[in-house]
């Protein structure tokens, strides 16, 4: 028989997990929007970042570098899934497999690279708010192919996704 106390305890954990769930979830649409304020938005001001020799620092260095590395590319798409989080009080940590795409346009012609890789993070909860406080990422597998059809290109039948504020999903969302 549960008792008020474990149905709170089970609601807040319920909280926590979508809350760190959403945060994750808008870390890859911020890369994918290239939107610098919400990369910011997903991490606590003094956390930090290891990427291996990409980058090792804080947050205000790693948006910076994110804008450049992605916004090299001429579209990307980040999946979530598969994300186990382990909550403790005040902090939790999550590993969350990623599936992201690339294309990255070249001299002589597009290049598609695709990565299977997983973000481990530690969050913590301050003042009320989730936030990333430390994020690593591992790579398990990539690869980089040309893509010799143009169908993307040629295709004028759906609105296509932009990657700025002026996404339609932005004007969408606040609606």
């Amino acid at each position: 028989m549960n008792t008020n106390t474990d149905l709170l305890r089970q609601v807040e954990e319920l909280t926590a997990r979508e809350a760190i769930r959403d945060c994750i979830q808008r870390f890859c649409r911020a890369l994918d929007r290239l939107d610098r304020e919400l990369l910011a938005s997903v991490f606590h001001a003094d956390a930090q970042l290891d990427y291996g020799s990409i980058y090792r620092g804080g947050v205000e260095g790693f948006v910076e570098v994110a804008m450049q590395f992605q916004g090299a590319m001429r579209d990307t798409h980040h999946q979530v899934g598969n994300v186990l989080i382990e909550i403790h009080a005040d902090e939790a940590r999550a590993e969350s497999y990623v599936h992201a795409h690339h294309v990255i346009a070249q001299s002589d012609g597009l290049m598609e690279l695709t990565v299977g890789a997983r973000y481990l993070d530690r969050f913590e909860r301050r003042g009320g708010q989730w936030r990333i406080a430390f994020r690593t990422e591992v790579l398990d597998w990539g690869r980089m192919v040309p893509i010799g059809e143009r169908w993307f290109e040629d295709n004028e039948q759906m609105s296509k996704g932009l990657r700025s504020r002026e996404d339609l999903s932005y004007r969408f969302l606040e609606s």
